[in-house]
């Protein structure tokens, strides 16, 4: 049997790294893009009022006036691999009296690794990685009410098929996202509800030994508490619930097989709106069951389309060691046309 241990530790840093996520496959499904959405607590469900809401709720497209294109990047274990990172370009169009379609593809590469057999033979490296490329569509139904769907394939390659080696460590599978997102009459509170990821489980090896991919559901409530002229504040928060069961170590060592306890984000923006923009934020993620009660921060700047974001959000404990994984940095650049 094959030992690629340099890979098993990133698998099981990018874990930690990623939201608490139980005994699921396909990681990089859990982790979410935008500098400004990491900055507020990574509570955005109810926003999603840019190309990233191919992400966390397609019902926000339908609200989108003008093209835009985006690309979020983080390395995800800095300090201990630099090519452990993740990717995620997207781009979204209103059609008249359509809607707004939108395309994203989430990249995480889990960096190159040395493969070798069980004699000890060297066969070289390889590169592991996942990717999601999603089709998304929104549209308003109603005055103030959106609804939006994606669909995503979803392709992870951990090791491949070698000579010398038992099979590849490779699996597919198709999932789909829904979301609602309703405005308020009087702009002052959004509500949101997206459930992502609905698809089979992915294989690596055979078809009955099959592990569930990140699904989960996210509920919110944005509060635009302030918006005079050029000056606007925000507050956000979020509750997300895995909707797959897993083992979950208890303090005493001791393991419950159960649903994880909800994830509670929230969040808060203070943003001067003008040819040039400035965007300070702050947040809050509490993860019980992940280990993670820590805030998060991050600043935007904006010149005529452009924008450029920045977000440092923490990171769970190395449940074996109880070490702390250095905070992540996301950046995210966009244009607006």
């Amino acid at each position: 049997m094959r030992r690629l241990a340099f890979t098993g530790l990133v698998l099981a840093a990018v874990a930690w790294a990623a939201e608490s996520s139980a005994q699921t496959a396909a990681l990089s499904l859990s982790i979410p893009p935008t500098g400004r959405a990491n900055g507020m607590g990574q509570a955005y469900v109810a926003i999603a009022d840019d190309a990233s809401a191919t992400w966390w709720n397609p019902a926000g497209l339908g609200f989108l006036p003008q093209k835009e294109a985006s690309l979020t990047y983080a390395k995800l274990v800095p300090g201990l691999a630099d090519d452990v990172f993740i990717m995620f370009p997207a781009y979204t169009a209103p059609v008249k009296n359509w809607g707004t379609f939108g395309g994203s593809i989430v990249y995480l590469s889990y960096g190159t690794s040395q493969a070798t057999s069980p004699t000890g033979e060297d066969l070289g490296t390889f590169t592991s990685y996942e990717i999601a490329p999603t089709l998304s569509y929104g549209t308003k139904v109603a005055e103030g009410l959106g609804v939006g769907a994606s669909f995503k394939y979803v392709r992870v390659s951990l090791s491949p098929d070698l000579p010398g080696l038992p099979g590849a460590g490779q699996g597919s599978t198709w999932a789909f996202d829904l979301g609602v997102l309703y405005k308020i009459p009087g702009d002052l509170v959004n509500l949101g509800l997206a459930i992502q990821n609905l698809g089979p489980n992915i294989s690596f090896i055979a078809d009955d030994r099959s592990d569930p991919i990140y699904r989960n559901a996210k509920l919110g409530v944005a509060l635009n508490a302030y918006h005079k002229k050029e000056f606007s504040a925000l507050a956000t928060a979020d509750i997300n619930q895995l909707l797959v069961q897993g083992e979950i170590t208890q303090p005493d060592g001791s393991v419950d097989k159960r649903y994880q306890k909800p994830i509670y984000n929230m969040g808060a923006e203070v943003a001067y709106n003008s040819e040039v923009a400035l965007a300070l934020r702050g947040g809050y993620v509490y993860d019980a069951d992940g280990s993670i009660q820590d805030p998060t921060y991050g600043f935007g700047i904006g010149y005529k389309s452009f924008d450029i974001d920045y977000a440092s959000i923490p990171q769970a404990k190395d449940p074996d060691t109880g070490q702390r994984l250095d905070r992540v940095t996301k950046f995210s650049l966009a244009a607006h046309f």
